[in-house]
């Protein structure tokens, strides 16, 4: 007779990962399957954690039964109790944080008893990545720098891809962190290290997997952030030195040509004085 009530009672929960926004709303979806009518009196619902048993929501004898509930789940569960005489046996959780994920176990017992699993998964969406540069300035090209990607706020751990101007990838030059604060999200830092170009950019992109979501950032480091390479200096010094030597060979042949032309006036004075001397 166990037997044959256990068959009249079959759960159905989602197979797939429920995915839910950190801070939002979800509902752990279980239904469940009878074959005659029954009043809210008659049905015990249970969910608990799978791993751990511990009590998430309870219901039977027509209400809640809270008095085991584990502490973190406070005002926080509820059942669709209008549609439970009609098969629904979800469980509404408000304002998910990171701390809700795993596995929930949803159990039914009503004209028979079944018990099921679902799987919830935490995502938050990361915020724009920002960009910053070590050393800032009295850059030339050949010069090490780390370009360093920061994004905040999210969950689970994002995938961070480095891209040059061209598209290739630079990923293997990187080295990433993840610190969480108090709420479990997470903050992403990711360095790239490269050997600087002349007018270089860098794409960083950040994507979270529960979500497809990608941010990105795409920064160039141009000309007027570096300064002259050793070569380019030399031949700008080298100019400067030409056109020095070029202003002292003028003024040096102005000089001679002055000084030639005083000569001739003082020569040719003598001359008009020895005329007016023999006339």
């Amino acid at each position: 007779l166990l037997s044959f009530l256990f068959l009249l009672l079959k759960i159905q929960v989602p197979d797939l990962p429920v995915v839910a926004l950190h801070g939002k709303d979800v509902t752990l979806k279980c239904s469940f399957s009878h074959t005659s009518p029954f009043n809210l009196s008659d049905v015990t619902v249970f969910w608990q954690l799978t791993d751990t048993k511990r009590s998430v929501h309870g219901f039977s004898m027509g209400q809640d039964q809270l008095t085991e509930q584990a502490e973190s789940y406070a005002n926080r569960t509820s059942l669709f109790l209008s549609q439970l005489t009609m098969g629904n046996a979800s469980l509404l959780l408000q304002r998910v944080a990171v701390a809700d994920e795993g596995s929930y176990t949803c159990f039914v017992r009503v004209q028979g008893h079944d018990s099921a699993a679902l799987l919830l998964q935490v995502a938050a969406p990361y915020t724009k990545p920002e960009v910053t540069l070590e050393p800032e300035s009295n850059l030339r090209p050949g010069d090490e720098v780390a370009l360093t990607c920061v994004a905040y706020g999210g969950y689970p751990k994002a995938d961070v891809i480095w891209q040059d101007g061209s598209g290739r990838n630079l990923t293997d030059n990187i080295t990433t962190s993840v610190v969480a604060n108090e709420q479990g999200l997470f903050t992403m830092t990711s360095v790239l290290t490269v050997v600087l170009e002349p007018n270089s950019s860098f794409n960083c992109r950040l994507i979270n997997p529960l979500l497809s979501e990608e941010r990105s950032i795409f920064v160039t480091v141009t000309g007027q952030n570096i300064a002259f390479p050793p070569v380019a200096l030399w031949v700008t010094v080298g100019l400067a030195v030409c056109l020095l030597g070029l202003l002292i060979a003028l003024a040096a042949v102005c000089r001679r040509k002055i000084k030639e032309s005083c000569e001739e006036a003082r020569r040719e004075g003598r001359r008009k004085k020895k005329k007016q001397v023999q006339g």
